[in-house]
């Protein structure tokens, strides 16, 4: 996991440019260990230079540091994240008489693209973003992997370009101005990042995911993405063949799925920590380790003799499984604030609520207790329809499809979901807008932004085929900018986050599954639910209480952060007025009351802060 970054220049001096040292120290914590730069002399008088932050952790040896240089000096490389199954396709390209000089999976990813083009990236199980030159031909090839878990961004101004894994480290050094769109979208639709290359900032482009770029740069071509992977062509694929298996079969398959994607993930030189909730996705990830032989440092927000946290249930967990437990407490005061502006510094963009804080927090204490890597949860809901809303999208869809024989499934469903439901409808009427077919309403803003030219994707409304809407949650609805607070609290910390729940294998597998293996007796997840059974508790695996980071949203706001948020914007009080209504005044737009209580508000005041100071200088250095 690391730092990547490079440009493409008329030629200058042999020193790197003083922009790209500027990104390198700017992604500083993406890669602490060791920075490297590389240059090549381009045929039509410009230069390329790579540079690359290294966070070491397959092969600490200098000899697997980036930029990597093959052999024959003919191809140059740099790359962040990893290719899990780095070790087979090894063996693979070494059967075929390829020599390596390193252990690292690094020199794997850049013999793949050597002996088998594009084409490798379809072989490679990992999460990466990778730049790739080819020296005989002038074409370089940047590439992202099939989900975006991990970022990159670039831009081209004429004939220069630039990239890196962080839209700010570009933006603050091309003097690019914040994209209110995306501002807008984030408060609006509850979503900033999608599967398009919309980014933080006017004139940069988010590389999408799944998707890689071939530029000849002795022609000056522009920089123009094509898809290598689709989500939607591969669970169609797959689901015919789902469809003719019994449950047992499918059950054996989930878990065996579930099961390599996490032992390959468990693939380091370095100690590895867990993030885990009480919820049925981190305990399976828990319980996968445990029966590898590699139980890891557990890490778990909240305080375990608090009733109303959810840190009870993973102290009852972990004392199940045998597993080690650090439990972060709620903050306030000082370390609320602290924790505040290092998350906002960390994401280095809007986010909407004080659980990406809490996130950041789990990493911050991680880190502090020698952890490198981190494996976590994250993508278990989107995998297998572990939302309440997709109850919702089944009835419509039965209804409007005139699928009289799901009545009985769905109205029992219904019926032991209802409390829940009940207890939310305020919140689902208030974010009706995302789920509609041909919507810009969304949540509604106080703030001046431009008006939001939206309409959701075939499949998207309450009407359509779940599995669309379910596909449509990782590409779009809900993983995307999940991963950007995943990707930013964990690299800001310095640690890397391993997601098993986003191997490919999985997300395909659970989105072609029937709904009738997702949604059953009330829960969803049921199949993920029933092949855990015997490995995970049953009062987790069938408990209907679901929970997110216990971040107590209103204390935490009271304790701090809402005073940090109402100083931070007073310093820019001119500025601010035009982004606010005419009659609003910081200190009542944004008291402590409207930060809990108005949706929009918590992401609202992040978006101003971000606005009037993209660089966060302005602000309290703690």
């Amino acid at each position: 996991m690391c730092g990547i970054s490079g440009c493409v220049l008329r030629a200058g001096d042999r020193e790197p440019p003083a922009p790209l040292v500027a990104i390198v120290e700017y992604q500083h914590r993406r890669g602490p260990d060791s920075t490297g730069y590389i240059s090549r002399a381009l045929g039509d008088g410009r230069s390329l230079w790579f540079a690359h932050n290294r966070l070491s952790i397959i092969d600490l040896s200098s000899d697997a540091n980036q930029p990597m240089v093959s052999q024959d000096e003919r191809y140059s490389l740099v790359f962040n994240g990893e290719i899990y199954n780095y070790v087979e396709l090894r063996e693979e390209l070494a059967a075929a008489g390829y020599a390596f000089l390193t252990a690292s999976d690094t020199e794997v990813l850049m013999a793949a693209l050597i002996v088998w083009g594009e084409a490798g990236l379809a072989k490679l199980f990992g999460m990466f973003t990778l730049a790739l030159h080819d020296r005989m031909t002038d074409r370089l090839i940047l590439a992202r992997d099939r989900f975006g878990v991990k970022p990159l961004y670039y831009r081209q101004n004429c004939d220069d370009i630039w990239f890196a894994s962080t839209p700010g480290a570009i933006g603050r050094n091309e003097a690019c101005a914040p994209n209110l769109e995306y501002a807008g979208r984030g408060i609006r639709l509850k979503y900033y990042e999608d599967e398009s290359d919309i980014a933080p900032y006017h004139g940069i482009h988010a590389m999408p995911p799944g998707h890689c770029a071939v530029i000849d740069l002795s022609q000056r071509e522009s920089i123009a993405p094509k898809p290598y992977y689709d989500l939607d062509a591969a669970w169609r694929a797959e689901r015919p063949r789902l469809a003719g298996m019994d449950t047992s079969a499918l059950r054996a398959e989930l878990f065996e799925r579930l099961r390599h994607a996490t032992i390959i993930r468990l693939r380091a030189d370095v100690p590895i920590g867990l993030s885990l909730s009480s919820g049925v996705d981190s305990t399976t990830v828990a319980a996968l380790c445990a029966e590898a032989g590699v139980p890891p440092l557990g890490f778990c927000f909240g305080d375990p003799d608090d009733s109303a946290s959810e840190a009870p249930g993973v102290k009852r967990f972990a004392a199940h499984l045998g597993q080690q437990v650090r439990f972060i407490p709620q903050v306030k005061g000082y370390d609320a604030r602290r924790l505040f502006w290092r998350t906002l510094r960390a994401q280095g963009a809007p986010f909407p609520h004080t659980s990406q804080i809490a996130q950041y927090a789990v990493f911050e204490d991680a880190r502090a207790h020698g952890i490198k890597v981190m494996l976590g949860g994250q993508g278990g809901d989107e995998a297998f329809m572990g939302y309440r809303k997709f109850f919702l999208f089944q009835v419509r869809h039965m209804l409007r499809s005139r699928d009289w024989g799901a009545v009985p499934a769905a109205a029992s469903n219904i019926l032991q979901i209802l409390p829940a439901i009940a207890s939310r409808a305020s919140i689902f009427w208030r974010e009706r807008g995302r789920y509609s077919a041909e919507s810009s309403e969304g949540l509604g803003s106080g703030l001046m932004l431009p008006p939001l030219a939206y309409s959701s994707p075939p499949g998207a409304g309450l009407g359509g085929d779940p599995a669309i809407r379910q596909a449509l949650d990782v590409t779009r609805y809900s993983l995307p900018s999940l991963l950007r607070y995943e990707d930013r609290n964990s690299m800001g910390n310095s640690i890397e986050s391993r997601l098993p729940f986003l191997d490919h294998r999985v997300i395909e597998f659970g989105t072609a599954l029937p709904i009738r293996h997702k949604l059953r007796n009330g829960m969803g997840k049921y199949l993920l639910r029933d092949a855990m059974r015997g490995r995970v508790p049953d009062w987790i695996l069938f408990n209907r209480d679901k929970r997110g980071f216990d971040t107590r949203h209103a204390d935490w706001v009271a304790s701090g952060i809402g005073d940090a948020i109402r100083q931070g914007l007073a310093i820019h009080t001119t500025a601010s007025a035009s982004l606010l209504p005419a009659d609003a005044e910081i200190d009542h737009y944004f008291s402590d009351k409207q930060l809990t209580d108005v949706a929009s508000r918590f992401a609202e005041a992040t978006t101003l802060l971000w606005l009037l100071d993209p660089s966060f200088a302005s602000y309290p250095e703690v």
